[in-house]
């Protein structure tokens, strides 16, 4: 089987030098395999305009476990008997996302394992998922052919507590509400499933988990329109998800 790639043939020597640079730093060089696996997948993004996959070392660990559980099978699965599921393997890891996908593979050469994921309908639209922004790989050989995972991810940012608080106290400063700040009150009511915390009594409460700070829930930006709500306390705790990343607040209003 004969496969050409002229485009990135033309570019795909600067690519993997920036792929190795910036695994390098992340303390987990992929190897020449992996690197052009990476490289195919970014020139198939850039051609749709979906934005580039970075490497991403806890992606990367995760599924050379994995890899290295099918070249041991000699087999192609998704999930082993006795084996965590994708989320949990990503998550121990140490990777922190909001989606999470996979692909894998056995073949050969890394052209012929790229161009079965382009010509399957799951796995092409795994390579080309617009909302994806990292990306690890592991290529193991044996018996002359290549066991390959490719893990991607929406990776989220880790962000403290007190970060949490701030990026949520920002989107109510820019909706209008002028007193607005972290309390203890509100933390403790983060971690409530009904009723707040403290003696205050709030006229609103919201409590939300999210992966994007960068917004609020549409039921609190319409309670943030009521003229009554003069002052905001927020509030985040420790999510209870292990897998997918999800941040914890609490708004709670005030008159």
């Amino acid at each position: 089987m004969k496969i050409t790639f002229p485009t990135m043939c033309r570019l795909l020597p600067v690519v993997l030098l920036l792929v190795a640079a910036a695994a390098r730093a992340a303390g987990h060089p992929p190897t020449v395999a992996e690197q052009y696996l990476m490289a195919m997948a970014n020139q198939e993004r850039a051609r749709v305009g979906a934005q580039p996959l970075l490497w991403d070392a806890h992606l990367a660990a995760a599924a050379r476990i994995h890899a290295e559980r099918m070249a041991q099978e000699s087999a192609i699965s998704h999930q082993f008997p006795g084996e965590a599921d994708l989320q949990s393997r990503a998550a121990d890891a140490g990777a922190r996302f909001s989606l999470v996908a996979e692909n894998v593979a056995e073949a050969p050469t890394p052209q012929i394992l790229h161009a079965a994921w382009m010509h399957s309908e799951g796995h092409r639209h795994n390579l080309l998922e617009p909302h994806e922004n990292a990306i690890g790989i592991a290529v193991v050989q044996r018996g002359g052919q290549l066991f390959a995972v490719e893990d991607f991810s929406a990776s989220v940012a880790e962000v403290g507590l007190n970060g949490q608080e701030q990026k949520v106290e920002e989107l109510l400063r820019a909706s209008g509400m002028t007193e607005v700040a972290g309390t203890e009150d509100a933390r403790k009511t983060c971690t409530m499933d009904t009723g707040y915390a403290g003696e205050r009594r709030p006229y609103f409460v919201m409590r939300y988990t999210t992966s994007d700070l960068s917004l609020l829930p549409e039921q609190l930006k319409a309670k943030l329109k009521d003229r009554r709500m003069h002052s905001a306390a927020v509030g985040a705790c420790a999510g209870a998800g292990k897998s997918f990343t999800a941040f914890s607040i609490a708004v709670l209003l005030y008159p």
